[in-house]
C-alpha cells in the first residue's frame, strides 16, 4: 500500500471531465469528486448575497475590514492578523510567490496540496520531498531531517489532501515550536474544521508569538462557499505586511457578495454544526460500507475518503462514470481514488452503485 503512494505534481489543478450541467431530458452526474459541501451555502449566507448586490458597484474594502475584524474576533487575534483573500488558493500561491522568490529548498511531504510548491517551483524554488511514513501520516521527523541552509519554507497540511490524515495536535505544535524559530512554516488548514477537535487542533494559537508562522484556512468547505473564493491566513502582523506588499490584487480580489457571504457564515452557527455533523455522517457511512465489502481506506478527517482499487472489478473511476458518479483519480497514485462526502442520500447512491464492482 505504501508503495502505491508516490510524490506526484499536480494536486491543485482539477481534473478534466466531460459532464454537462442538466439539460432537458438528461440527469447531471452525481458530483463527488472536488471536496466541495453539498448542503452549503447556510441560508444566512444566501440572503447576505442577495441583500449586498445593492452595493456590487462599490468596491469591498468595508466588509473586507469587517470579515477581518469578524475573523479576528473568533480567532482571539487582531485584525492585523489577518489577511482575506480569494480562496486558500490565493494565499497559498501568494505565499509561494514570497518564499519562491528567495529559491532555495521548499519541503513537504509527498503526496499533499502542492499549489504552494508548484509555485514555488515556477519561481525557481525546489520542492524537497519525503514520503509520507507507513501510516501515510506526514513525516514531521523525515521533514526535520531535510531542514538546512538551503530551506526556505516548511509546507504542512493538516488534514492532509488527498490522504485525510490528521496530525496529532500535540505533535504538531511540538514540531512547530521548534523548527519555527529557524525556518518558516506554513499550513495549509483548509479541513480543520472536520477534524476531531475541530478548530482546536489549530495552530493559530502560535501566530502572534511567531512570525515565522503562517495559517491558511478557507470558507469552501464547512461553510459551503467554495463559489464565492473566501479565504484567509493568519499570521503575525508583521508576517501579513510583507504578504500584503506582494498581493497583486491590492488585498481586494474578495467581491461584495463574497465577503457578505462570509461574515454572514461566521455568524450562522447553526448551519456551521449541521453542516460538519451531515458531512461525518456521511463520511462514516462511506468508512461502514468499505468495512464490510472489505476495501482498503485511509481514515480521513476531511470531507473525502482515500479508497484502494483492489477489491474492485475494473477502475472505480470509470466504473462511477457509467453509473453516472464522478469521483477522482490521480495519475502517479495508482491504485487509490477519492470520493468526496456529499449529502448522506448521495453518499448512499455511491455506496449502492459501487457495491455492483466489488469482488466478493
Amino acid at each position: 500500500m505504501a508503495a502505491a503512494i508516490l510524490p506526484v505534481s499536480g494536486w491543485y489543478r482539477p481534473e478534466a471531465t466531460s459532464f454537462k450541467f442538466e439539460t432537458s431530458g438528461t440527469a447531471a452526474p452525481l458530483r463527488l469528486n472536488s471536496n466541495e459541501n453539498a448542503y452549503g451555502p447556510g441560508d444566512l449566507a444566501k440572503q447576505a448575497i442577495i441583500d449586498s448586490l445593492i452595493e456590487a458597484n462599490r468596491y469591498p474594502w468595508t466588509l473586507i475590514n469587517q470579515l477581518r475584524e469578524a475573523i479576528a474576533l473568533r480567532e482571539g487575534l487582531t485584525a492585523k492578523h489577518v489577511l482575506i483573500t480569494a480562496g486558500s488558493t490565493e494565499v497559498l500561491g501568494l505565499a509561494g510567490l514570497v518564499y519562491g522568490l528567495h529559491q532555495g529548498e521548499v519541503l513537504a511531504c509527498s503526496p499533499t496540496f502542492d499549489f504552494l510548491l508548484w509555485y514555488a517551483e515556477k519561481l525557481g524554488c525546489t520542492w524537497a520531498r519525503t514520503p509520507l511514513d507507513e501510516n501515510y501520516q506526514y513525516d514531521l521527523n523525515a521533514l526535520s531531517k531535510l531542514t538546512g541552509n538551503n530551506t526556505k519554507m516548511i509546507f504542512i497540511c493538516n488534514p492532509n489532501n488527498p490522504t485525510g490524515i490528521e496530525i496529532p495536535n500535540e505533535t504538531l505544535k511540538s514540531f512547530c515550536e521548534v523548527q519555527i524559530k529557524n525556518y518558516p512554516i506554513y499550513i495549509d488548514e483548509a479541513y480543520i474544521e472536520l477534524s476531531a477537535n475541530g478548530r482546536k487542533s489549530s495552530m493559530a494559537s502560535l501566530v502572534d508569538q511567531h512570525p515565522n508562522l503562517i495559517i491558511g484556512r478557507t470558507f469552501s468547505k464547512v461553510h459551503g462557499l467554495a463559489g464565492m473564493r473566501i479565504g484567509y491566513a493568519l499570521a503575525h502582523p508583521d508576517t501579513i505586511d510583507m504578504l500584503e506588499d506582494y498581493h497583486t490584487g491590492r488585498t481586494m480580489t474578495v467581491s461584495v457578495p463574497g465577503a457578505s457571504a462570509a461574515i454572514a457564515a461566521l455568524q450562522d452557527h447553526d448551519f456551521e454544526s449541521m453542516s460538519r455533523a451531515k458531512i461525518i455522517e456521511g463520511r462514516q457511512l462511506v468508512f461502514d460500507a468499505f468495512d464490510q465489502w472489505g476495501v482498503k481506506y485511509l481514515p480521513s478527517s476531511t470531507n473525502f475518503v482515500l479508497f484502494n482499487n483492489e477489491k474492485f472489478s475494473m477502475d472505480p473511476q470509470k466504473a462511477m462514470e457509467q453509473e453516472n458518479i464522478l469521483i477522482r483519480r490521480y495519475p502517479g497514485v495508482d491504485g487509490w481514488t477519492r470520493v468526496s462526502v456529499g449529502r448522506a442520500e448521495e453518499m448512499q447512491m455511491f455506496v449502492e452503485a459501487a457495491k455492483k464492482y466489488v469482488i466478493a
